[in-house]
Parts: C-alpha cells; sequence; structure tokens
C-alpha cells in the first residue's frame, strides 16, 4: 500500500443510500435526447426533479420554464407528473 491504494478485496464498502449503486442507461438516454432537442431548437424549457444516490433530489426551473407568462403550463405540467408518479406506485 506505498501508492496510498487499498486493494479492492480488503475494502468493506457500505452502501450510502437505498438505491442501486449503478449507471442508469434509461437516464443517460433520455438526458441525450433531451440535449438533441435542445440543441436543435425543439426544446426551449425544462422544469426538472432530479435525483440523486444519496437520496437528495433537485427542482430546477430553465429557459422558456421560467418566464412568467409560462407559469400556468409549467404548472399543469408537475401537476400531470404528479398524476403519473402516484398511478405507478
Amino acid at each position: 500500500m506505498e501508492n496510498g491504494w487499498v486493494p479492492v478485496n480488503q475494502v468493506k464498502i457500505q452502501p450510502v443510500s437505498k438505491f442501486p449503486a449503478k449507471v442508469s442507461d434509461e437516464t443517460i438516454d433520455f438526458l441525450e435526447e433531451l440535449l438533441s432537442e435542445s440543441k436543435s431548437g425543439k426544446l426551449v424549457g425544462l422544469a426538472t426533479v432530479a435525483l440523486s444516490l444519496d437520496g437528495k433530489f433537485s427542482l430546477n426551473l430553465r429557459g422558456e420554464a421560467r418566464i412568467e407568462g409560462n407559469q400556468m403550463s409549467v404548472a399543469g405540467m408537475l401537476a400531470a407528473l404528479q398524476k403519473i408518479v402516484l398511478e405507478n406506485h
């Protein structure tokens, strides 16, 4: 251990969350799709909820979703998202 590295077979890894510690291909594919739509000008705003491995989450509004005149549209989208979440659990 002269370089500071500990061999993997000697390390006890403790889970930090109830969520799986793996890369979500579905999430990456979805983000790449949104990025492509944004770069092409098709996507002009986002209202996002992001869940981290440690169970924390973030809520964000970007682009046209932040414009005052779009408040009701964004509220409607979030209500539709809430309905989807509640119906799928």
